[in-house]
């Protein structure tokens, strides 16, 4: 597959730039910036140590305050040397109304060589205290809250419970259970074979009512002597097993 061919503009080969850091706040407001594109001023002084300050403009200051407090302003710019090569590069769509480039390509330029880092960092004055001490409490502040409803919503349909049903029966039957007192396994047996008399299938429900014995124990007693139904036409039923049934079969009765 063929590669696509794409034009470098390279009238910044020889241009050093610097590569900074900035905070994010300062990132978001340059982005607030007018159609002039003015952000603020770069100020450096040459002393021993070159001293590079920037400044943000007044507006911009104002315009992503946080609170009520504005942006700090003044601005240091800590330098360092560069120990890899790094370039800057751009991607700029093309005018459509340009004949020698084809419509919908891009324009790539060598914006220059870095030859500097800088780490921009806010001088620490009260302004900037304080919008510090803002941030770190808007930061500790919990993404949900509880809230009182103290009245009934009815647009939504909405209406608080004390508990959901599904838990207040399970807990109806776990008190229930604890009310039955266990009897003799001979007892229960008798009720059981007493029932069976009448009907030939029985719910673990209907066998719980008749007996009057917590689930758990009547299920130990039922696995020693009926059979429980996993198929139709008698699903989720229990019935005798063959050697305690006294009732005739379908097939003997034919």
């Amino acid at each position: 597959m063929a590669e696509k061919e794409s034009n470098l503009d390279c009238t910044g080969l020889s241009r050093n730039v610097w590569l900074v850091k900035v905070p994010k706040y300062l990132s978001e407001t340059w982005g607030k910036a007018d159609d002039s594109g003015i952000v603020g001023s770069l100020k450096i002084s040459k002393t021993p140590t070159t001293q590079v300050k920037f400044e943000l403009s007044e507006h911009l200051s104002k315009a992503g305050s946080i609170g009520g407090v504005a942006l700090p302003r003044e601005h240091k710019l800590l330098m360092s040397d560069v120990s890899q090569s790094l370039a800057v590069f751009s991607e700029t769509s093309t005018d459509p109304s340009d004949q020698h480039i084809s419509q919908g390509e891009s324009q790539f330029a060598f914006e220059g060589k870095v030859a500097k880092r800088a780490d921009c960092r806010p001088v620490e004055n009260p302004s900037y205290m304080l919008l510090k001490k803002l941030a770190i409490k808007r930061a500790a502040e919990p993404a949900r809250k509880i809230q009182q409803i103290t009245k009934l919503r009815h647009e939504t349909n909405f209406k608080p419970i004390g508990d959901h049903r599904e838990n207040v029966e399970r807990e109806k039957r776990r008190k229930e259970d604890k009310k039955r007192i266990r009897a003799e396994k001979e007892e229960v047996m008798e009720k059981l074979f007493s029932a069976f008399e009448k009907h030939q299938y029985y719910t673990l429900k209907d066998l719980v009512h008749i007996t009057q014995q917590p689930v758990i124990y009547l299920k130990s007693i039922l696995k020693d002597v009926c059979i429980y139904n996993k198929k139709n036409p008698h699903k989720n039923t229990y019935e005798l097993k063959p050697e305690y049934r006294h009732y005739k079969t379908e097939a003997e009765e034919g």
